[in-house]
C-alpha cells in the first residue's frame, strides 16, 4: 500500500475567458470568498467557500469546457439549502435538485465558461 501521509489537498483549476466575470460569479452568485490573486496584470485568482476551493487562470489556448463531464463535484452537508440559495441568485441550473440511482441528492451548474458544476449529498 503506497504512503498517502503526504498528500494533502487538491485544487480544481478552470482556464476561464474572462477573470473579472468569473471572480464576480462565483463570490456574488455563488458566495465564494476571493482570497488570492497573481500577476500584473492579474491573470490568477483563487476563490474559497468553506472547504472548497476552485483556481480560476486566463485562459489562453482557446479551449471550452466540456457540455457532457462534470468538471467538479462538490459535496455539501445541506443540498436543499444551497439549491435555494443559488435559484435565489438566478444561477443558470442545469439539472435540477433529484435524488439519483447512484445514492445522490444533486443538482448541476453551468459557470459563466461552461463549467458543469454538481453540488451534492450522499441520499442514504
Amino acid at each position: 500500500m503506497p504512503d498517502t501521509s503526504n498528500f494533502s489537498h487538491s485544487a480544481v483549476i478552470f482556464p476561464v475567458s474572462n477573470l473579472d466575470d468569473s471572480i464576480d460569479f462565483y463570490t456574488n452568485k455563488l458566495g465564494f470568498e476571493n482570497t488570492f490573486e497573481w500577476g500584473e496584470p492579474r491573470y490568477y485568482a483563487v476563490v474559497k467557500r468553506g472547504g472548497v476551493g476552485i483556481h480560476l487562470t486566463k485562459r489562453s489556448d482557446g479551449g471550452r469546457a466540456s457540455k457532457y463531464h462534470r468538471a467538479l463535484y462538490v459535496f455539501v452537508n445541506d443540498v436543499d439549502k444551497v439549491y435555494k440559495e443559488f435559484k435565489a441568485q438566478n444561477v443558470h441550473i442545469v439539472n435540477d435538485i433529484e435524488s439519483r440511482d447512484y445514492k445522490m441528492k444533486d443538482f448541476d451548474i453551468e459557470d459563466p465558461d461552461g463549467f458543469i458544476i454538481t453540488f451534492g449529498k450522499n441520499s442514504d
